[in-house]
């Protein structure tokens, strides 16, 4: 280990961790102010597993008879979230299959693995894989079960419909959600691990297949309530198809109790919800921000998301200076809040944030919108989430349509350079260091920042920050 490479934290917020349970001195590098750089590690993740007698439906338990390594293939990676031992979590979609209405495959958001993969050997991972942070998976779980009768035919039977977002929080349990459904469900990760297939949930919130919305004319389906163009934003216990989610360690400001979950509850509403608990299980609605900005306007407040384009909030993210930052994708910008719900200020991912930028790459960068799809702060230690001990002078920007990442300066919220092979620019493609649908991102407590490839990009890429001497920070260490 190299010296001088560390920067610790002061004794008030090593005491404030350490009585979290979850403090690693390891685990947190320096917060340097030279601005970060970064190159991709184009052999992480590692091999996926293989396993002989393979059934998602089933696993870990293998299919009898069956003597076939079935490679484990992810489809979608819609979403992704890092523990506190630096494990990376992906939550996959194209898991959802077994279910033919016409000769058409029902509830499958990427298509068919075998279908999409040439080795027809291969089957969908489990719906939410951990990696270790050398990239070797260690874990999976998640029912891939789809209902067989009833209106909802072809829809899951257990997890969020539309696997997007991924949350592991500060006492390690993880929150997953989805974009065409109604919940965020929690669970206990060692736990679901054991299980697999078979792993239960500790608690959820929203209604499974339900959402914030009146049901389609006509319809007995319960997931016709669930429509990006009914914006309802009101019920304190639907959600209206929640991508994304956030777990404060610290007291709330209005019950004074801790753990108090914010969620991005924004394809169908346009809001920022957050729900109290005592217990950890039982989730109390209490208060909410954000509006509708409305079909057709094109100047919105700073209180207010776009009314269409995909997530409104799409993001949502706790900062340790006591600030919920959401991402406001059709306007292609981060709106700041109190906890309360009190506007900050607005980031805009505009002209004004590329300064960098060559005039030919700043016109192909503002012809596309949805560039603030996702955020995270840079340093971080996300589990920490508003405890989090690092400076966070910087925001990883993820611009979908543009297919790149970008480091803005939180505090000018100039775009300082990108993570994306290309620098300031559109930087789409398959190898590595280029993007398809780059859609999340999260940062590990090592420097490393992770984004999560959707629709036809089905892969996750670690980002190495890298000093001036080009050497690898984290491989410094091994």
């Amino acid at each position: 280990m190299k010296s001088g490479r560390y920067l610790y934290a002061g004794a008030v917020v090593v005491a404030l961790v350490v009585g979290l349970g979850l403090w690693n001195p390891m685990h947190v590098k320096a917060d340097r102010d030279r601005t970060p750089r970064f190159r991709v590690d184009p052999l992480w993740p590692k091999p996926l597993p293989a396993p002989v007698g393979y059934n998602p439906l089933t696993y870990p338990t293998p299919t009898p008879g069956d003597d076939i390594a079935h490679r484990w293939v992810q489809g979608e990676v819609a979403g992704t979230c890092i523990d506190q031992w630096d494990n990376v979590w992906t939550a996959n979609r194209a898991w959802e299959v077994g279910v033919t209405v016409n000769n058409v495959l029902q509830g499958n958001e990427s298509g068919a693995i075998g279908g999409n993969d040439s080795n027809t050997s291969a089957k969908p991972s489990p719906p939410y894989v951990q990696f270790n942070s050398e990239g070797k998976v260690i874990g999976g779980f998640g029912n891939p079960a789809l209902q067989t009768s009833g209106p909802e035919y072809g829809y899951p039977t257990y997890l969020p419909y539309g696997t997007h977002g991924c949350y592991v929080d500060y006492q390690g349990n993880i929150w997953v959600g989805g974009n065409g459904d109604g919940v965020v469900q929690k669970y206990n990760p060692a736990v679901a691990k054991t299980a697999g297939a078979a792993a239960t949930y500790i608690t959820q919130i929203g209604t499974h297949g339900q959402c914030d919305g009146p049901l389609a004319t006509g319809s007995s389906n319960t997931y016709s309530s669930c429509n990006e163009n009914t914006t309802t934003n009101s019920s304190h216990t639907l959600l209206g198809m929640p991508p994304d989610i956030a777990v404060d360690p610290q007291a709330d400001p209005v019950t004074g109790t801790t753990g108090s979950v914010y969620i991005a509850d924004g394809y169908g509403n346009h809001r920022v919800v957050v729900f109290t608990t005592t217990d950890g299980v039982t989730y109390t609605y209490n208060r909410q921000f954000g509006t509708d900005c409305g079909a057709g306007n094109t100047v919105c407040s700073p209180t207010q998301f776009g009314h269409s384009g995909g997530g409104h909030p799409h993001c949502v993210v706790l900062g340790n200076d006591g600030n919920v930052y959401a991402c406001d994708r059709p306007n292609s910008r981060i709106l700041v809040f109190t906890k309360t719900g009190t506007s900050v200020r607005v980031i805009p991912i505009d002209s004004s944030a590329f300064p960098g930028a060559t005039p030919a790459n700043l016109a192909a960068i503002l012809l596309g919108g949805n560039r603030a799809c996702d955020m995270d702060f840079y340093p971080n230690i996300d589990y920490l989430a508003s405890t989090s001990p690092t400076h966070q002078k910087y925001i990883v920007d993820v611009d979908l349509v543009n297919n790149n990442a970008y480091l803005l300066d939180k505090a000018s919220g100039e775009v300082l350079n990108a993570l994306g092979r290309c620098g300031q620019a559109p930087c789409p493609g398959h190898n590595p260091g280029e993007f398809a649908y780059s859609h999340t991102t999260a940062s590990d407590s090592k420097g490393n920042v992770y984004v999560a490839e959707t629709i036809t990009g089905r892969r996750i890429q670690k980002f190495v920050r890298v000093d001036d001497d080009d050497h690898d920070r984290d491989h410094d260490h091994h």
